[in-house]
């Protein structure tokens, strides 16, 4: 197979079957047919099919052709309604057309251009000639996944005009230098937006742009220690540290989220704007139930014995959440413990925390006494909510997931078979699809390059001056 082709994984056998789709139908085979469509067509009006900046080269790589109309009803438009017609193209995604700059590294920047990728945007990332900061770790290629990459040095003159042509040229910089950086760099806001008034520039920092510690460097841990995530966990016990860096994760959401913003005001104003949000913003955001305060508000961290981690006989663990009264009734009938669901004492979920004391033993003796496997069914069978305690690896082959198409696999020039999270969000009538693998560092300097007016001799020029950087042959 070759190599970055996908190798989605098929549905089971035990999930709903449905009609297959015709060939036309599965991503790859409606952008070549698109692609074949539109050049066709192009050629036969003597017209591009194109949506071209006045500040760069056009835009060629994505197909905006309508669908084709009924003719007149001439002899020879009956002769043509009598042929086998082509398929419909297909609807393109959400963000079909859009093209972003990828000047981040690091989780939460990386993962937000990565976002708009999964949209149909087209991600340039331009990495560092010795590539991204976390490019060494394996959550890289989840991070990165259907961007281009091209490897320039920003620190050159030659380096920083490759990006002042990008931004002349497309919709979207994305970058999360610290405070200044950029603006030394001559890549800033200002700069950028003079080239390109439709520019959306979207800044990512730690604690801000500005005022108190805006100069600080900061990461996932930093804030969650310092926005109380820490604290949270463990029930007054030691601090308990996330390792899946949800302050990253919610910060690039919250970027994500404000760029389509900006570029649903831009349809309207026609100007672009700067977009900023911080890792401080974002671990604040993801606490909006937890933050907030009021005279009378309990303050009591406490285990309540309803909603929380159970280990079964055998030694398994799982999860009971029991979220309302209607599933604490439902708990009392399964667990044989009716008399319980009308003790005043554990009327309410406030209740059921104050007299944590008391019922805790009674639940926990209860699940200790059989293997998890049984509890699991048992608690499924009256409909109350539970989940076995799994790793990420056995959660990906789930068959929720699984249904989902939750999952993609491809054949990466550096590790091999590679499996990463498929589409998150799925639309009716804009669906997305597989943007493609995660790029090796440099895979496509020739390629952008060129796109940007760089002769072969340019391109050779800049390489050998270490401005630019292409990958080893083997990886390309």
């Amino acid at each position: 197979m070759p190599p970055g082709r996908s190798t989605r994984r098929r549905r089971t056998p035990s999930s709903p079957r449905r009609s297959p789709r015709p060939t036309w139908a599965t991503p790859r085979a409606r952008c070549a047919a698109r692609r074949s469509r539109c050049t066709a067509a192009s050629a036969s009006r003597g017209s591009t099919i194109s949506t071209s900046t006045s500040s760069g080269p056009r835009r060629s790589s994505r197909c905006t052709a309508t669908p084709t109309t009924t003719a007149s009803r001439s002899s020879g438009a009956s002769r043509a309604s009598r042929r086998p017609r082509d398929p419909v193209p297909a609807t393109p995604p959400p963000l079909d057309g859009i093209r972003v700059v990828d000047l981040t590294s690091y989780i939460a920047g990386s993962y937000a251009a990565m976002q708009l990728a999964d949209l149909g945007a087209a991600v340039i990332k331009v990495e560092a000639l010795e590539g991204d900061s976390f490019r060494e770790l394996p959550g890289f290629f989840g991070w990165n996944r259907g961007k281009r990459s091209i490897a320039v040095n920003l620190k050159t003159p030659e380096g920083r005009e490759i990006v002042h042509r990008l931004a002349g040229r497309d919709d979207v910089v994305m970058e999360n230098m610290r405070p200044g950086v950029a603006e030394r760099l001559g890549i800033g806001y200002e700069r950028l937006s003079a080239i390109n008034s439709r520019l959306i520039y979207c800044s990512v920092t730690a604690f801000g742009s500005s005022g108190p510690d805006s100069d600080r460097p900061g990461f996932d841990p930093i804030f969650q220690s310092l926005g109380g995530l820490m604290t949270l966990q463990g029930f007054g016990g030691p601090p308990q540290y996330l390792r899946t860096a949800p302050t990253d994760y919610y910060t690039a959401a919250l970027a994500a989220q404000g760029i389509v913003a900006a570029l649903f005001a831009r349809e309207r104003t026609g100007r672009g704007q700067r977009v900023e949000t911080s890792l401080l913003r974002g671990v604040m955001a993801l606490q909006s139930g937890v933050a907030v305060d009021y005279p009378a508000k309990p303050t009591l961290i406490r285990d309540n014995p309803t909603y929380r981690l159970y280990q079964a006989g055998d030694g398994a663990w799982f999860f009971l959440a029991v979220g309302n009264q209607a599933f604490w009734v439902k708990l009392c009938k399964a667990l044989g413990l009716e008399h319980l669901a009308d003790d005043p004492r554990f009327a309410s979920w406030l209740k059921r925390l104050e007299h944590n004391q008391a019922l805790l033993p009674l639940i926990d003796a209860k699940f200790k006494s059989e293997p998890r496997r049984h509890w699991l069914e048992l608690l499924a069978t009256h409909d109350i909510p539970a989940a076995p305690v799994q790793t990420v690896a056995e959660f990906m082959e789930h068959p929720a997931v699984r249904h989902h198409d939750m999952v993609h696999e491809y054949d990466h020039p550096e590790v091999g078979r590679l499996r990463i999270m498929g589409q998150p969000i799925a639309f009716t009538g804009t669906p997305t699809r597989d943007p493609g693998p995660p790029p090796t560092l440099g895979q496509h300097t020739d390629a952008v390059l060129q796109e940007l007016g760089y002769t072969d001799g340019q391109i050779a020029d800049l390489v050998a001056r270490r401005i630019c950087r292409r990958p080893p042959a083997e990886a390309r």
